[in-house]
């Protein structure tokens, strides 16, 4: 997985694709990353929070701005669904859960 893009040097269009992430995709892994944390740290506080820095690109054919709101939106819905689980310890950073 690239966060930016594959590097030239290593894309490799039969094993490389562009496909966009489900809010039950980014919901497990937020869910697992609380999990490997309290592994490591049982009391460590987690602050669950959204970047507000916009896409400055897409691979889609549609507008950054379009493109921006609906990732924004796919991880905002994953981080509802993670607080609603109340897990231990993390909160959005507004208010707190335990």
């Amino acid at each position: 997985m690239f966060w930016r893009g594959v590097p030239k040097d290593v894309y490799d269009e039969k094993r490389h694709v562009f496909r966009l992430t489900t809010v039950d995709e980014n919901a497990d892994n937020l869910t697992r990353l609380v999990e490997v944390v309290r592994q490591v740290n049982p009391t460590a506080p987690i602050i669950l929070t959204l970047s507000p820095v916009p896409l400055l690109a897409t691979f889609r054919e549609i507008s950054c701005l379009t493109a921006d709101c609906v990732s924004k939106s796919v991880l905002r819905v994953a981080l509802d669904q993670v607080m609603s689980r109340r897990l231990e310890g993390c909160s959005t950073g507004r208010h707190s859960r335990s």
